[in-house]
């Protein structure tokens, strides 16, 4: 068998884990849109609709088109698994499961929740052990991707509070 990565993660379960949860991030925004599509009858998918007649809905709409961004750094992050960057994958999914956290998505704290655990079972350290393994030069270079889904995600909470969900 012709492996496509070199770096795939030798345990099966966790990428049976990890295939799981790419495909529910990829597909979280065509769920979304199909949600409000069917629960208004498509009123709401003009731009004006979206943004001004529910706020609720709008971040609930940013929210979704982020996961898609997350699901791909979960992919990167399954990539350093195999690769022996293991402390810096357990950092991206630390803070992909901060991410979902900000944005009250149930299913990815879920999914991230299982993944962080089945990823301390393979590596024998979690994410506290593996932000000390790390080096500070190389920690931007290696997360950035999930600083900014957490950045985006705290948008998605700030506005959450202002609007009134929280």
């Amino acid at each position: 068998m012709v492996k496509l990565l070199p770096s795939a993660v030798q345990d099966d379960k966790l990428n049976r884990w990890f295939t799981i949860l790419k495909i529910v991030l990829f597909c979280m925004p065509f769920l979304y849109l199909g949600y409000v599509g069917i629960g208004t009858g498509g009123a709401s998918l003009d731009s004006q609709g979206i943004l001004s007649g529910n706020p609720t809905m709008a971040i609930s709409f940013l929210s979704a088109m982020i996961q898609p961004y997350a699901g791909w750094i979960l992919i990167l992050s399954q990539r350093r698994l195999g690769d022996g960057r293991a402390p810096y994958a357990m950092v991206n999914l630390a803070f992909l499961f901060l991410a979902e956290l900000l944005m009250m998505s149930t299913v990815g704290v879920i999914g991230f929740a299982l993944i962080l655990w089945r990823c301390k079972k393979h590596t024998g350290f979690g994410p506290m052990a593996a932000f000390r393994k790390i080096q500070t030069r190389r920690l931007f270079a290696e997360v950035g991707g999930s600083v900014v889904v957490l950045l985006l995600a705290g948008i998605c909470f700030f506005a959450s509070m202002q609007v009134g969900v929280i």
